[in-house]
């Protein structure tokens, strides 16, 4: 497990995670620092709540406009300290996935993204952003690896009727968006890790060969969860299909049985489900509409498959059936169970586009050019990996100071806003800190009640943030 250091757990997080940004200019790297705590103390804010004159707002407004800041530059500092945690783990996983952002209502932004078309050919404007999230393997959120946005100005054929009919296997995937999932194979490749183990996890998008091509020419591990009922243990390409992959596992008898946490959107916000597994070795043959002119080296791809499935769910709930594909060997019912166990830890990605969008709240925002939008959103999704780690760091090391992830000074408005007295010279636990922030934010903390929300916790924090500018604006 990680310890991410002390400047990045209190208020000197935003200078860690950002003082190497190089703009090619002193004064905007200097700019960027007070800039982003100023965001950061007001997560929930868009740039005209979250600063308190007139000067500030029209910097931040200048600064996200300035054409030397780019999202690239903007990360870069966060993407080096990311890289500096996962080399203190044993093994990491790069969780991928893409969020899309709502803009329709922002008529007067220029060089918005087609996000979506309807049945009716209605068109939806935002931004699409594909993220890299870093987690270790007892599921603490190391930082983003990667960001890229996606440039989508049109789409495919002149209505939704015509973009069904083509053909998209005549591209090669380099001229798809579907790169995106390989290009992050490509750049955990080349960047130095250290001797940690790097696994890529991803849901049924990057469900296609050439993905998986990439990753075991590459030598990059991957659990992926698959899409497609494809042909497999074929001896050459063109062969006629006689197995196919879920049918194959289907007709298998299960070999063991386990037990997960599965995250649902009810009250109880988890349930259990038990699932029975199977798993096999199998042999992935190219789909036969690739060519080697246009798609390149055609091997058959050996790697193991797994099935995952739910006989008796819950009333009401939906039966949980995954078919899950890696380059992992898997020879017993232990190393089945833990690559289950590992996909499960894909949803924190879910979770962390949720604090991005509701608790950074990315789709008020009031910039009128695309080009500003994505560097705010940059800094937003940054802030909100320290949100989403401030949720799971109580839970990992309950035991350690509170100092940890407040300054003093938030510790000692803390105590006193939740005790009524003053603090004592022994600070408390992480634990205890972030029970009281949820309780700011509405958490009830009963005997019964469940550990608190991300919801809770992020009110919580802002509400906190709030009363320390409060008594500094107020005490001097």
């Amino acid at each position: 497990m990680t310890r991410l250091s002390a400047a990045s757990c209190t208020s000197d997080w935003v200078t860690l995670e950002f003082q190497k940004s190089d703009f090619g200019d002193e004064r905007l790297s200097r700019r960027v620092l007070s800039i982003c705590q100023g965001l950061a103390d007001r997560f929930s804010s868009n740039i005209a709540s979250a600063f308190s004159d007139w000067k500030q707002i029209k910097a931040a407004y200048r600064f996200f406009a300035n054409k030397k800041v780019t999202p690239e530059k903007l990360l870069s500092s966060h993407i080096h300290e990311t890289i500096g945690r996962i080399q203190r783990c044993d093994r990491v996983f790069l969780l991928q996935d893409t969020t899309y952002f709502n803009f329709e209502e922002r008529s007067k932004t220029d060089g918005l993204d087609i996000t979506q078309r309807s049945k009716y050919s209605k068109e939806s404007h935002g931004l699409i952003l594909h993220n890299t999230l870093a987690v270790s393997e007892d599921a603490e959120p190391l930082g983003l690896f990667n960001q890229h946005f996606i440039d989508r100005k049109e789409l495919k054929g002149d209505n939704y009727q015509e973009k069904r009919k083509i053909q998209h296997w005549k591209s090669k995937v380099d001229e798809k968006e579907s790169i995106r999932w390989i290009n992050i194979v490509r750049e955990a490749n080349r960047a130095d890790f250290g001797s940690s183990e790097i696994v890529h996890l991803a849901d049924r998008e990057c469900d296609f060969y050439e993905f998986f091509r990439e990753a075991i020419t590459h030598k990059e591990h991957f659990v992926i969860r698959a899409k497609s009922n494809r042909s497999i243990n074929k001896k050459t390409r063109r062969e006629p299909p006689s197995e196919h992959l879920f049918d194959f596992l289907k007709g298998k008898r299960a070999q063991g049985k386990t037990i997960i946490d599965l995250q649902v959107n009810d009250d109880k916000k988890f349930r259990q489900a038990e699932l029975s597994i199977i798993y096999t070795n199998i042999s992935m043959p190219p789909p036969p509409n690739k060519t080697a002119n246009k798609d390149g080296e055609l091997p058959i791809l050996e790697m193991s498959a797994i099935m995952a499935i739910e006989r008796n769910p819950p009333t009401g709930a939906d039966p949980l059936c995954w078919v899950l594909l890696t380059d992992f060997s898997i020879d017993t019912l232990t190393d089945a169970i833990e690559k289950v166990k590992w996909y499960t830890i894909r949803w924190q990605i879910e979770l962390f586009h949720k604090v991005l969008k509701s608790g950074c709240a990315v789709e008020k925002a009031q910039l009128r050019e695309a080009q500003r939008l994505k560097n705010y959103i940059t800094v937003k999704s940054i802030i909100a990996w320290r949100l989403y780690w401030l949720s799971h760091v109580y839970k990992l090391r309950p035991c350690s100071s509170c100092l940890d992830i407040l300054s003093r000074e938030e510790w000692s408005i803390l105590y006193r806003k939740t005790h009524k007295k003053k603090p004592p010279s022994e600070p408390s636990t992480i634990y205890e800190a972030v029970i009281w922030i949820a309780k700011l934010g509405g958490y009830i903390g009963r005997k019964k009640d469940p550990p608190p929300g991300m919801i809770s916790i992020w009110r919580g924090w802002l509400r906190l943030m709030n009363m320390v500018e409060d008594i500094n604006d107020i005490c001097g």
